[in-house]
């Protein structure tokens, strides 16, 4: 990455499509990423065991966060303080923090999806209901420092993915 910061809101998310028919829905599949399923699993565990710089932004939501919980499989996130990774959790907001890509990648990934039912037609006999559905990412955050050349191309795909 280069020097200037990447902030997470210039980032596009992909939208999900409008919900289809409940009586014909099995479910979403959701692909194994295919690193997962190859011999570059061990390059893929070092790669997101790496140190990336970042700052959480503040909200201007009046009853804003200013720790933002973080934890992957059952382990509370890690921050590098003084020399030591410290597990902490809770990750501070406006502030930057050195943290491992993988507590980054649950920042990323975690989305909101906003659905909203228009009903036409409520009074007659046989109303119709059309669903749109919006994704937005949870909190917005800035790359400060990520030195694996990677990590844009890795961020801009976790962010864009809608699951």
């Amino acid at each position: 990455m280069g020097r200037q910061e990447l902030h997470s809101d210039k980032l596009p998310i992909e939208q999900r499509p409008i919900p289809p028919d409940p009586d014909t829905y099995d479910g979403d599949v959701i692909l194994v990423d295919a690193a997962l399923a190859t011999k570059d699993y061990k390059d893929a565990l070092a790669f997101m065991e790496e140190p990336v710089t970042i700052r959480l932004e503040p909200s201007a939501d009046r009853n804003a966060i200013s720790r933002f919980a973080v934890w992957v499989n059952g382990q509370k996130a890690e921050i590098f303080q003084n020399g030591k990774w410290f597990a902490i959790g809770w990750l501070p907001v406006g502030q930057p923090i050195i943290i491992k890509r993988k507590y980054l990648e649950v920042i990323v990934r975690t989305k909101l999806d906003t659905v909203h039912t228009e009903v036409r037609n409520p009074d007659s006999e046989h109303p119709f209901n059309t669903e749109q559905r919006f994704t937005s990412a949870v909190h917005s955050f800035s790359i400060i420092e990520d030195k694996n050349p990677k990590g844009v191309a890795w961020l801009t795909e976790m962010r864009r993915r809608n699951y």
